[in-house]
């Protein structure tokens, strides 16, 4: 995998965002890159979770409609 670090990003308030610049700081104990990768993978996680919660409320919701 690579990361790739810039120093400063063109910003034009009119453009629509398709590149997040950010930083990442660690005491040492983690990689940066290990703490973004965790991260995404708590959020697809999450992102799972309500994608099946809402699809269990919405098969709740069409047996209660009838």
């Amino acid at each position: 995998m690579l990361f790739v670090v810039a120093d400063e990003a063109a910003y034009t308030w009119e453009a629509k965002p398709n590149k997040f610049f950010f930083n990442v700081e660690s005491s040492g104990a983690l990689h940066p890159e290990n703490i973004v990768m965790m991260g995404v993978a708590v959020l697809k996680n999450k992102l799972s979770n309500l994608q099946t919660q809402l699809s269990h409320e919405l098969q709740h919701d069409a047996l209660t409609i009838s």
